[in-house]
C-alpha cells in the first residue's frame, strides 16, 4: 500500500525546513501525467497555502501542488517529510517518482539525496474519492465519508438538491519539510515499561535504517532524563548493511519509577525517552524521543463479560465519543487543551476517538491529563459489498498496513487504553435489517484478522473487533424505541448514547446553517447539517412546523437530550461492575457548525446537555430510580394516583477519598395541585401529599459497585405536580443532593398522533397517483417481482448509516408504489 518512509511525529532531525512557495492546480491523475504536470509543465497552476485541507466534492478528484526550493547546504541525507495528506498521495522529485503512500494520518517521507540538483523541483499529488454508495465504499476515511458526524450525512445521499451535495477531504492538512539527517536513521521508538520487583524495567526497541547504499558503523544511544536525578544512559554498537533496516533491543533498569493514574486518582507520572543514532566518528545521524509511563492495564472482556482495571483499580469509564473537527487543519494544541478541559470539567475520565485518528499532540496532552482514550481505527459502517475480489483485497490490506502505522503512532502513550478494530460494522446482530449485508457478516473476517493484529502488535492492552459487538451502541430514546427502554438494560458496556439538539440560538453554528423561521421540516440546509427529521419525530421534539418559533424549539431540543442523557447516565452508573463497566455520551463535541449530537456545538458553545452529564457524572452522586412510571411525551415521568410511587435511591462513588457511614435524607411534596373542582376538590384537601424520611447507609468504595440506600414507596392520590428531592451526607457534609420532578394524574396521556411524513421521504417512499382509497385508509398495488429484483438504481443499494438504523432499499424506490404492499408499506413508516 505503500512504498515510502514512515516518518513519526517524535522525530528530532539536526536541521527541518518547512517548504512554502506551493502553487495548486486541479487535475485527475491520469490526465495530470499524460499534460506533464510531474515536471512542472501543465497550465492552470495558482498559488496556495499549505497545509490546508481542500474537499473532492465528486467522483475521484485530484489536487496537484508543486514547489522549488535549491540543494539544501547539508553534507547528510535530505529526507522530505509529509505530516499528512488526504488520501493516496504521490510524489514526484525533477520528474523522477520517488513513490506513494495511502492513508490520512500518518507522516510519511523519502529520502531525497540521490536525485538533489542545485535547483529542485518537487511535485505532488494528492487523490481522494467520493463514494455515493455507503455500502459498497473501499477506501478507508472512518467518519469522514460515512455516518452521522459529517456534512451532508450517509442517511441523506442522493436526496438533498444544489448546491448540497457530499464531499470527502483532499489535499495536504499538515506541513511538508525538508529533514537533514546522518546516513542512520530512527524509524521508530517502542517503549515496554513495567514493573518487577516493585522496581521499574524499560524495553526499548528501535528500528534502525540505512539510508546509505555502504555498510555504516555506529552507535545508538538510549538517554532517560529522571526528574531531580542524572539521567540513565545505555550505548549499543551497531552495524547496518547498505539500505538495511534493523531493530535494536535495549533493557533498562529504572529504581524508584511512579505509576502514571487516571486523574481521578492521582497523579500522571509522564517520562521521556530519546534514542540517538550517532555515526561511527561520533556525530550525530538523527533521534527520536516520546514519552511514556508506567502503568498496568487488566481486563477480561467477552461476549458476556466485560472488566477493565488500572493499576490493580477498576474503574468504570464515564466518557464521551471525541470527533474535535471536520477539517483537520484545523485541529491545534489548544483545540485539544480546551476540549479536554472541558471534559475533565464535565467528570469524563475517558473519551473514545471515533472512526478516526488524531495527531500526536491529542495524546500526549491526554497522557498528561489523565485521561483514558479508547481508540478506534477509523473504519465505519460496511465496506466493498458486493465488491470485486480486486477492491476487497485493496481494502484489506490497506485495513492492515493503517492499523500497523496507528499502533506504531501511538504505542507509547499510557492514556490508550483500549484498541478497537471497526466502528458499527454490518455483520453486528444489532444490524440485522440490512438484509444481506448483514447475513453474508460483511467485514466480519478482516476485523476479527484486524482484533488478532492488534494483540500481536501490542499485547499490552485490550483489543475489541468492533465497537457495537460486545459493548453496546444504546440508541433507546432517538434512533429506535423509547427513552424509557434505557431503564431496563443491562449492558456491559456502553460506547455512545444520546439524542440530538439544535445549537443555542445566539451560536455562531446558524451562520453556516442559516438562521430563518419558519423553517420546512424537510429544509435541506438542516438535513444537511446533520438534521434527522424522522428520529427528532418519532422519538425527539417533534419537526419544525410543531413550533412556534426557533427559540423555543432550541430550549425543547437541549432539554430532551440533556434529561435523556442524565436517565442514561444514571441508570448506567447503578449497574456499576453488576453489569455494567462504563458510559459513553455520544457526542462531546459537534464537529462541524451543524445539528448534531454534541453537549457542545460546532462553535463549542456548551449546549444544556453538558451541565446534565457533569451532574450525572459526579464522582459520588445519589441517583433517584423510578420504578414503576408511564412515560411522557417528549419526556416525562407520569405516575398513576392508583399506584404507589416507587423509587428507589442509590449512591454510586467514584471518589478514593469518599467512604464509610453517610446518611440519605429524603422528601416528597407536592408543588402545584390539579385543576379540580367540586367534591374532587374536598377530597384532594384531606389526601397528604408530602412525606420525608432518611436511611443509614454505607457509602461504597470507589472500587465497588453501587449500593441501594432505600426504595420510597408511597400512596399519592392527592393529582398534580410534585418533586422527591434527596441528599447524601457523609461524616454531617452534604456531598450531593438530587431531585426528580414527576407528575401524578389519572389523565390519561393523550397518544401522539402520528407526525407528518416528511415531504421529502414521501416523494421518495410513494407514487402518491397510484394510491387506492380504503375503507380505512390507501392502499398501494402489489409489486408481480420481489423488491429485490426491482431494476431501480436506488433499490439495488440499500442505504446504510453507521448510526441510524437503515431503511430496506425498498423504501429508496423512487416508484416505491410498484414495489410493496399496502400493509407491509404502511407498517414500516
Amino acid at each position: 500500500m505503500s512504498d515510502s518512509l514512515f516518518m513519526p511525529l517524535t522525530q528530532r532531525a539536526p536541521g527541518r525546513r518547512e517548504l512554502t512557495g506551493w502553487e495548486a492546480v486541479w487535475m485527475p491523475l491520469g490526465e495530470g501525467e499524460a499534460e506533464r504536470l510531474t515536471i512542472g509543465r501543465g497550465v492552470g497552476w495558482k498559488p496556495i497555502e499549505v497545509p490546508r485541507q481542500l474537499a473532492a466534492t465528486e467522483g475521484r478528484q485530484s489536487v496537484w501542488y508543486r514547489t522549488e526550493f535549491p540543494r539544501p547546504d547539508h553534507a547528510g541525507r535530505v529526507v522530505l517529510r509529509i505530516g499528512g495528506a488526504f488520501l493516496a498521495t504521490n510524489v514526484w522529485l525533477n520528474g523522477r517518482l520517488l513513490g506513494s503512500h495511502y492513508g490520512y494520518f500518518a507522516p510519511f517521507g523519502f529520502d531525497l539525496t540521490p536525485y538533489l540538483k542545485p535547483e529542485n523541483l518537487l511535485v505532488i499529488c494528492c487523490e481522494s474519492q467520493v463514494e455515493t454508495q455507503p455500502e459498497k465504499k473501499r477506501h478507508i476515511m472512518g467518519l469522514f465519508n460515512d455516518g452521522d458526524l459529517k456534512p451532508y450525512p450517509a442517511s441523506a445521499y442522493a436526496s438533498l438538491p444544489e448546491p448540497y451535495r457530499p464531499e470527502v477531504p483532499l489535499g495536504l492538512w499538515q506541513p511538508v519539510q525538508l529533514e537533514y539527517v546522518g546516513s542512520i536513521s530512527v524509524d521508530w521508538l517502542r517503549l515496554k515499561p513495567s514493573f518487577e520487583a516493585g522496581d521499574g524495567r524499560l524495553e526499548v526497541e528501535a528500528r534502525l535504517r540505512n539510508l546509505d547504499g555502504r555498510q555504516m558503523d555506529g552507535e545508538v544511544e538510549l538517554v532517560v532524563p529522571i526528574p531531580g536525578r542524572g539521567p540513565l544512559k545505555l550505548r549499543r554498537e551497531v552495524r547496518l548493511g547498505g539500505g538495511m533496516e534493523e531493530t535494536v533491543a535495549m533493557r533498562l533498569a529504572f529504581p524508584g519509577a511512579r505509576r502514571w493514574e487516571p486523574w481521578r486518582f492521582g497523579q500522571q507520572h509522564v517520562y521521556r525517552a530519546e534514542v540517538i543514532a550517532r555515526a561511527a566518528d561520533g556525530t550525530e545521524s538523527s533521534r527520536i524521543e516520546d514519552g511514556f509511563a508506567f502503568r498496568e492495564l487488566s481486563w477480561d472482556i467477552g461476549p458476556r463479560r466485560w472488566s477493565f482495571s488500572v493499576n490493580g483499580r477498576p474503574m468504570f469509564l464515564r466518557g464521551a465519543c471525541y470527533a474535535p473537527s471536520y477539517r483537520l487543519d484545523e485541529l491545534s494544541s489548544a483545540l485539544f487543551a480546551s476540549d479536554i478541559a472541558t471534559a475533565k470539567a464535565a467528570n469524563l475520565d475517558a473519551l473514545r476517538v471515533v472512526a478516526n485518528v488524531l495527531p500526536p499532540d491529542f495524546y500526549r496532552q491526554a497522557d498528561e491529563a489523565g485521561m483514558l482514550v479508547l481508540q478506534d481505527l477509523p473504519l465505519t459502517g460496511t465496506y466493498v459489498y458486493h465488491g470485486r475480489n480486486d477492491e476487497a483485497r485493496f481494502f484489506e490490506n490497506a485495513a492492515r498496513a493503517q492499523q500497523a502505522e496507528m499502533v506504531t503512532m501511538l504505542h507509547n502513550h499510557p492514556s490508550i487504553a483500549v484498541w478497537i478494530a471497526h466502528d458499527e460494522p454490518p455483520w453486528l446482530a444489532t444490524n440485522f435489517d440490512l438484509g444481506d449485508v448483514h447475513s453474508v457478516r460483511q467485514n466480519h473476517s478482516i476485523d476479527q484478522d484486524l482484533k488478532s493484529g492488534f494483540e500481536r502488535l501490542d499485547p499490552s492492552r485490550p483489543a475489541v473487533a468492533a465497537s457495537g459487538d460486545i459493548d453496546l451502541h444504546l440508541t433507546a430514546g432517538w434512533s429506535e424505541g423509547s427513552w424509557r427502554d434505557i431503564g431496563v438494560l443491562e449492558p456491559l458496556m456502553v460506547t455512545a448514547f444520546g439524542a440530538q439538539s439544535l445549537p443555542s440560538a445566539d451560536s455562531r453554528v446558524w451562520d453556516a446553517i442559516g438562521k430563518r423561521w419558519p423553517v420546512a421540516d424537510d429544509d435541506p440546509a438542516w438535513r444537511h447539517a446533520g438534521f434527522q427529521p424522522v428520529n427528532w419525530a418519532e422519538r425527539g421534539v417533534g419537526l419544525p412546523s410543531a413550533h412556534q418559533d426557533l427559540e423555543h424549539y432550541v430550549v425543547a431540543s437541549q432539554l430532551y437530550q440533556a434529561r435523556v442523557l442524565r436517565y442514561a447516565a444514571e441508570h448506567l452508573r447503578t449497574r456499576k461492575f453488576e453489569s455494567c463497566w462504563g458510559a459513553f455520551a455520544y457526542h462531546l463535541v459537534d464537529l462541524f457548525p451543524g445539528i448534531g449530537f454534541g453537549l457542545l456545538d460546532g462553535a463549542r458553545q456548551p449546549k444544556l446537555a453538558l451541565e446534565a452529564l457533569a451532574l450525572a457524572f459526579k464522582a459520588t452522586r445519589l441517583i433517584i430510580e423510578p420504578l414503576a412510571f408511564v412515560a411522557g411525551r417528549p419526556f416525562g415521568i407520569v405516575q398513576d394516583p392508583h399506584t404507589p410511587f416507587a423509587a428507589r435511591l442509590v449512591v454510586v462513588n467514584d471518589d478514593p477519598e469518599v467512604m464509610g457511614r453517610g446518611t440519605v435524607r429524603w422528601s416528597v411534596s407536592r408543588e402545584k395541585a390539579a385543576g379540580v373542582r367540586g367534591l374532587d376538590r374536598v377530597r384532594d384537601v384531606v389526601q397528604k401529599k408530602s412525606y420525608s424520611g432518611s436511611v443509614e447507609v454505607e457509602v461504597p468504595t470507589a472500587f465497588e459497585p453501587a449500593v441501594s440506600a432505600t426504595t420510597v414507596s408511597l400512596p399519592l392520590a392527592a393529582e398534580g405536580e410534585y418533586r422527591l428531592e434527596a441528599s447524601l451526607l457523609v461524616a454531617g457534609r452534604e456531598v450531593d443532593r438530587t431531585e426528580l420532578g414527576f407528575l401524578v394524574t389519572s389523565t390519561q396521556a393523550p397518544v401522539r398522533a402520528r407526525p407528518e411524513l416528511p415531504r421529502y421521504l414521501a416523494e421518495r417512499l410513494a407514487d402518491l397517483h397510484s394510491l387506492r382509497p380504503e375503507a380505512h385508509g390507501m392502499s398501494v398495488p402489489r409489486c408481480s417481482r420481489p423488491w429485490r429484483d426491482c431494476a431501480s438504481t436506488a433499490c439495488s443499494s440499500p442505504a446504510t448509516s453507521s448510526r441510524s438504523k437503515p431503511m430496506p432499499a425498498w423504501r429508496h424506490c423512487p416508484s416505491v408504489s410498484t414495489c410493496r404492499s399496502d400493509a407491509a408499506f404502511w407498517s414500516m413508516l
